[in-house]
């Protein structure tokens, strides 16, 4: 399985739309990149379809509130996080929503003996013809051809519902489009020699050509890790990549102060049938490089603390790697069922029906939650839904409640997104067309999750020479792709609004330094979510791979370094009798002079220069890269 799984490798999709009549009003409209698809016949109404009708839950106008109550610095309630059966008692749908909905059903002839609720009851299930769906739903199904893969499936344009139930349902599947999961491609530069372990306690004069965790130490102020509090094991998620256990003593040998550990392997956490190894490890393709960066680069910074490796999904095919929500589904047994839980064409089905695939169940709870979670994955906002970002966000949201920190990736590409698995950048076409995923848009093409405002993003900067005070942003080829350089992802989200506790360091930049695009490049409305958060060193960090030694980079790089840091922070909390941090940026947001400014630098791409990094925050590399001691005496100085 390659490190990179894209919208082009999605296998196929059944599409629908009808005119509204005068009781039924548009839900929801397909999002994706029609130039992908091929609309064919229309569907047999004998065909059989899985119907899942996702409740609304209660109380989520108030996520921001419950959020910021819990981890905003002046609370008096920082800190004091939630348990799990708190979150779902919270957010569980009303009497009058579930009630509502099957009466529903049932007027339209899908009998109360055909369907069920979810455990949690925040669902609907049932399995009705074509015919009945289009009749249920106001909406026309086709079958649509993936124009690359070949394959099909069922999904519609656009579906409505009557005005008396739309407030009851976030969104009914199978509907419209949406992509599969893929990884943010990493560099993959290849140094002549292994650099041996000799020099590392001095080595500060030739940290750009190699940036080991010496030179993080000395540029961010972290002294090496002594301790390792029980459930603070810092999580680490992996899906199309696969970890090369017997690089990890090799990579401790060479690469770190401390001395070889008895035993290196990190605590392995199988979700939906995830192996500990499925390919043969090519050094031509570069697979099993993600896992390897993401291990040894926490790794260096917290050991003697230990890592939780989530292998998430079998890898049989592209299908089956898993989604984010599969990974959801197994910390929260809850999140199985709500608004929906797994989309049918997107999240793969379990059982796995390709051969060799898992042959379990899906896995509903049961998998520890660490303190923080990193992942170097993410997909692109504009091929997916509305709905299904936003009940996805709101997950995040509650695991910050219950004082998980969250990073993610920002992204390789620039103002631009990865497209297919030739690592080929897209942009978005204009708004008055879409937008939709084009590889000839010029409109900016922001990510998902990173997009989400109860995650923190983790944007990229590199040193421009061997001095620890010339770090700027990124800007270097990327060897996966001779046509596009490699930029620190950034940008101004289209679907969630800008969150109070970032408010005024983005209303900074944009009045002080207003990047001169029209409103069809970029959402220039001042009012969206804005990423990165912040930034760290995402080039040339040693990466020990099958037995060699890579200058490996990416955002997929500057990520494990912000999730060991903050797990250095979790364990100097506990130390002094205090809980993990949680969620991040309303503290982050409040303290920039914990951040060293980054000033220097862009991320180009659609066809401009992108954006600037310039003093303050900036969608290029955030607030900025780590203080530690700075950020040290601040997260202990609150509760």
């Amino acid at each position: 399985m390659r490190p990179s799984i894209l919208l082009a490798a999605v296998a196929g999709l059944l599409t629908c739309s009808a005119a509204p009549t005068d009781n039924f009003v548009l839900h929801e409209k397909r999002d994706g990149d029609p130039h992908q698809w091929t609309k064919r016949n229309r569907a047999h109404p004998a065909d059989i379809l899985p119907v899942r009708i996702g409740l609304v839950q209660s109380n989520l106008y108030k996520a921001e509130e419950y959020i910021l109550d819990v981890s905003d610095p002046y609370s008096p309630n920082f800190g004091k996080h939630w348990s799990a059966e708190k979150v779902a008692n919270t957010f569980a749908p009303t009497k009058k929503t579930q009630d509502g909905v099957a009466d529903w059903l049932v007027e339209f002839g899908i009998d109360a003996t055909r369907h069920s609720y979810s455990t949690g009851r925040n669902w609907i299930q049932f399995n009705a013809t074509v015919a009945e769906t289009e009749r249920l739903l106001n909406t026309e199904y086709h079958y649509y051809e993936h124009d690359v893969e070949g394959g099909y499936r069922i999904a519609c344009d656009e579906y409505h519902l009557p005005q008396n139930v739309r407030d009851h349902v976030d969104f009914a599947m199978p509907t419209i489009q949406l992509e599969g999961m893929r990884p943010i491609p990493n560099l993959l530069p290849k140094i002549e020699q292994p650099t041996p372990i000799t020099g590392l306690g001095t080595g500060l004069t030739t940290c750009s050509n190699l940036t080991t965790i010496v030179c993080l130490r000395a540029l961010y102020q972290f002294g090496a890790g002594n301790t390792s509090a029980a459930g603070n094991e810092m999580g680490i998620g992996e899906w199309a990549d696969f970890l090369y256990l017997p690089d990890l003593p090799l990579f401790f040998k060479n690469y770190t102060t401390q001395p070889i550990p008895a035993d290196t392997t990190p605590e392995f956490i199988s979700i939906d049938g995830g192996q500990t190894a499925n390919f043969t490890y090519d050094n031509s393709t570069g697979a099993g490089v993600e896992s390897a960066l993401d291990f040894q680069t926490s790794y260096s910074i917290i050991y003697p603390q230990k890592l939780r490796l989530y292998q998430v999904g079998d890898g049989v095919n592209i299908d089956s790697v898993g989604t984010f929500n599969i990974f959801l589904d197994a910390l929260d047994a809850s999140y199985c069922t709500y608004l929906g839980g797994d989309q049918p064409y997107v999240d793969p089905a379990y059982p796995d029906p390709n051969e060799g695939g898992y042959t379990g169940p899906l896995q509903c709870g049961g998998a520890p939650k660490s303190n923080v979670f990193s992942f170097s994955y993410n997909q692109i906002e504009a091929a997916l839904p509305v709905s299904y970002q936003q009940r996805q966000c709101h997950e995040w949201m509650k695991l910050g409640l219950q004082g998980v920190s969250v990073l993610f990736a920002a992204g390789d590409s620039g103002v631009a997104n990865r497209y297919n698995a030739g690592y080929e950048n897209s942009c978005l076409t204009s708004p008055d067309v879409g937008p939709y995923v084009d590889i000839n848009g010029t409109r900016f093409s922001p990510s998902f999750p990173t997009n989400c405002p109860y995650i923190t993003a983790v944007g990229a900067t590199m040193l421009a020479n061997n001095s620890l005070t010339s770090e700027v942003a990124v800007a270097g080829p990327d060897p996966n792709d001779a046509k596009n350089d490699y930029y620190s992802g950034g940008g101004f989200s289209n679907v969630f609004a800008l969150p109070s506790y970032q408010s005024e360091a983005v209303t900074n930049y944009l009045k002080k330094y207003p990047p001169h695009y029209p409103s069809h490049i970029y959402n220039n409305s001042g009012n969206s979510r804005a990423y990165p958060d912040v930034s760290a060193i995402g080039l040339s960090i040693p990466t020990t791979y099958l037995g060699s030694t890579y200058g490996v980079g990416g955002t997929s790089a500057s990520t494990p370094i912000w999730g060991g840091i903050v797990t250095l922070l979790n364990e100097a909390r506990i130390a002094a009798k205090k809980g993990p941090i949680g969620f991040l940026n309303p503290t982050f947001y409040a303290h920039p002079e914990a951040f060293n400014d980054i000033t220097v630098g862009g991320n180009p791409g659609c066809g401009t220069d992108g954006f600037n990094a310039e003093p303050g925050w900036d969608p290029v590399t955030g607030l900025g890269t780590p203080n530690y001691q700075k950020l040290l005496e601040v997260f202990l100085s609150l509760p």
